[in-house]
């Protein structure tokens, strides 16, 4: 199990929710919201964790991501 941290700018975090949801979508995939520009995501490996982060540089122009475990 992979986890990372994602803060996006300010500007952005009306995109979030939807981003969010997009990636629950996802069978093995997990996004939480911690608040308007913080969200947990959760993969059962690094290929996972690696295509939200292409997503996310799909999706933000200001973002950056921590990975946790």
């Amino acid at each position: 199990m992979k986890a990372a941290k994602l803060i996006i700018g300010f500007r952005e975090w009306s995109k979030l929710p939807e981003f969010v949801k997009a990636i629950n979508a996802e069978g093995d995939l997990l996004a939480y919201e911690i608040d308007n520009t913080t969200a947990l995501l959760v993969a059962p490996g690094e290929c996972g964790l690696a295509w939200i982060e292409a997503q996310a540089a799909h999706w933000f122009n200001d973002y950056e991501t921590e990975n946790i475990k």
